[in-house]
């Protein structure tokens, strides 16, 4: 192993805390004598360089540029990545999976290919690949290259040899200052990008690139401060690595990566480096089971209702004078067409109660709306604090409705901890209570003998330990559905959920 290029600073010729005391009394002989010596004081130090292009250029050689001339860099790495939005708590520890990769990357072209095994818990390892340049990023699959969304580049800023590539070719780059991150100082670079303002952390004594921050939207919490940071660096024949890089989202850190094995191979020009010419730019839109497609009405009883799209199932039942939501998913597009729909099927005026199931981030990302229309909501018990702090969340970057009508939105909160009765008992709601399933509610509507299982039941195609925690659940309260659904499933006769019990010798 090699230690990295380095190239020497020389030392400043006067140091705190002394050099203030003398300065302050030079000050007092005479203003323009104090006026040169802070000036001195503040210049870039002697050999480096002071504009954004130079400094870019110098990273990219103590990197090791020069060394990779003609050649295509090939490294392993591993990664956790965090599953905070989608854990069995909305506080730490979180859930993480885990990610082997293998990468090569064109220095000089800045396209990288990544072949990923992605392993999930209790499931196959899936397999995939993904590449990107600048501005897209492309998967493969058996009828060729397909575009992705932006937001799939977000692994790709975890290599700073790439940061760099994008922020020399993008030009515009400009110095900024200098801040403390990390105990030291630090040059800042900035540049305007379509998404806001990105800022580049360069160490001044190496030349070796420290952090990359900026702004990005989020569908929950409106935007959120992201960092990548590159830590704890390796030199292999005089090409530098950080051996580990983490993304950060709003101070906490949602993917974390550490590089293996690293060589230098001849680049033979082959085409899994080639990626079409169009599209230019890859669409800064949200994954698919985000987005708000169209809904598809499946009628369950007289006045009671699924809402599906491509993404999720809501359920909207009316009760005398009361509208019922069960679980407000993807955003104040989709609570939006969800309110479309309820005024088709229940013409008029009605109070609005959300019924709020279960708290991953895609589940409740449409309650903000409902909230800022007036509606009661009601979850779990120990959902309060949580679904407080996506309501009080200043969204700043683009206002949504919440944030226009924050003077007179109220969050009104039921909280639920056991059995509880709305609608003088037409509608109930029920602690799941398995291990897996801690704070999460399950509804039932007796009238339309339907069992509303939140995000509980998944699959029919083999037992399940959610599906199992949901039938208990069930027998615990004394419930005898007909049928059910969930987020992610159709309606489904309920004895298909008894007989998956069969094989796990669960007896009523």
């Amino acid at each position: 192993m090699f230690s990295a290029t380095r190239i020497p600073a020389r030392r400043n010729h006067f140091s705190f805390p002394h050099s203030i005391r003398k300065l302050k009394l030079l000050c007092l002989l005479g203003p323009a004598l104090c006026a040169g010596l802070f000036s001195q004081a503040a210049a870039p130090q002697a050999g480096q360089p002071s504009d954004a292009q130079a400094l870019l250029q110098r990273a990219w050689e103590v990197m090791g540029g020069r060394e990779t001339a003609g050649m295509v860099v090939h490294y392993h790495a591993s990664a956790s990545l965090s599953q905070n939005y989608q854990s069995d708590r909305v506080y730490p520890p979180f859930l993480d999976f885990f990610q082997e990769q293998e990468s090569w990357f064109n220095p000089r072209t800045a396209v990288e290919r990544s072949a990923i095994r992605s392993s999930y818990p209790l499931a196959k390892s899936q397999n995939s690949v993904l590449l990107t340049d600048t501005e897209r990023a492309f998967s493969v699959a058996q009828n060729g290259l397909q575009n992705l969304p932006r937001s799939e580049m977000r692994q790709r800023y975890l290599n700073p040899w790439l940061v760099i590539s994008d922020w020399t070719k993008a030009g515009g780059a400009r110095v900024s200052g200098t801040e403390r991150y990390r105990d030291f100082a630090r040059t800042v670079l900035a540049r305007q990008t379509a998404e806001g303002e990105e800022r580049l952390f360069l160490d001044p004594k190496s030349g070796f690139p420290v952090k990359l921050e900026f702004t990005a939207k989020h569908y929950l919490w409106g935007q959120r401060h992201i960092e990548y940071v590159y830590t704890t660096w390796v030199s292999e024949k005089g090409v530098a690595f950080p051996g580990a890089s983490y993304l950060l989202a709003d101070g906490a850190t949602e993917i974390s990566q550490t590089i293996g094995e690293v060589e230098l191979i001849a680049d033979a020009g082959g085409s899994s480096l080639s990626l079409p010419a169009e599209p230019q730019r890859s669409e800064d839109t949200l994954p698919l089971f985000l987005q708000p497609l169209a809904l598809k009405v499946t009628q369950v009883g007289p006045e009671t209702y699924i809402l599906q799209n491509a993404g999720y199932r809501e359920v909207v039942t009316k009760i005398g004078d009361e509208v019922f939501l069960l679980d407000a998913t993807q955003g104040e597009q989709r609570a939006r067409e969800d309110e479309e729909q309820i005024a088709k099927l229940f013409p008029g005026k009605h109070k609005i109660t959300v019924v709020v199931t279960d708290v991953a981030w895609p589940h409740v990302s449409g309650l903000r709306y409902w909230v800022a229309s007036g509606a009661t909501v009601v979850g779990h018990a120990t959902a309060r604090d949580f679904l407080r702090g996506v309501i009080d969340r200043k969204w700043t970057l683009a206002p949504d409705f919440l944030e226009q009508r924050r003077k007179n939105a109220k969050f009104k909160f039921i909280g639920v901890d056991g059995r509880y009765e709305l609608a003088n008992g037409a509608l109930t709601l029920h602690p799941i209570d398995g291990i897996g399933s801690e704070g999460a509610l399950m509804v039932f509507l007796p009238s339309d003998r339907f069992l509303w299982a939140s995000d509980f039941i998944q699959t029919v195609d083999a037992p399940s330990q959610y599906a199992s925690e949901v039938w208990r659940a069930a027998q615990r309260d004394n419930l005898h559905p007909e049928r059910t659904a969930a987020e992610h499933l159709d309606l489904t006769p309920w004895s298909k959920i008894e007989e998956l019990q069969e094989p796990l010798q669960i007896t009523k």
